[in-house]
């Protein structure tokens, strides 16, 4: 149970770190080619088109990884500290308040799906059990 708390609160720090990011990025002050360097990054990482095709079994991955990590890297290096310290403090603000209407938005996905399946499992028996008779 300890392990699922840990998880949890590393994706939460990494769901943080990345809108931090993504708010320093829309900074007024931040230079023009940290936005123009994020979308390459995220661009070739959402790409079919890969320098190793991802067919090939371990480097067709390894890629993506190392490629994707040294581009926000490198985002992170040319940003400020001051700014990249504000938008992680409005990160997590915004963050906290949205943790109260995740739930209640997992619970409206959770039976949408229910929903699915019981109408999935009315047709099937439909079909194989009223066709038969």
């Amino acid at each position: 149970m300890m392990q699922l708390t840990y998880l949890r609160q590393k994706a939460h720090e990494i769901n943080a770190e990345i809108y931090a990011l993504y708010l320093s990025a829309r900074h007024p002050e931040v230079r023009w080619y940290v936005p123009l360097l994020l979308a390459l990054v995220i661009g070739y990482a959402i790409s079919p088109i890969d320098l190793i095709p991802d067919l090939v079994p371990v480097f067709g991955f390894l890629d993506d990884v190392v490629l994707v990590v040294l581009g926000i890297h490198a985002a992170y290096q040319l940003v400020s500290k001051n700014i990249l310290g504000q938008a992680r403090l409005q990160a997590y603000e915004v963050l906290s308040q949205e943790g109260e209407g995740a739930t209640s938005a997992y619970q409206i996905i959770g039976y949408t799906w229910m929903l699915i399946a019981a109408l999935v499992s009315i047709m099937l028996y439909k079909l194989l059990f009223l066709t038969l008779l």
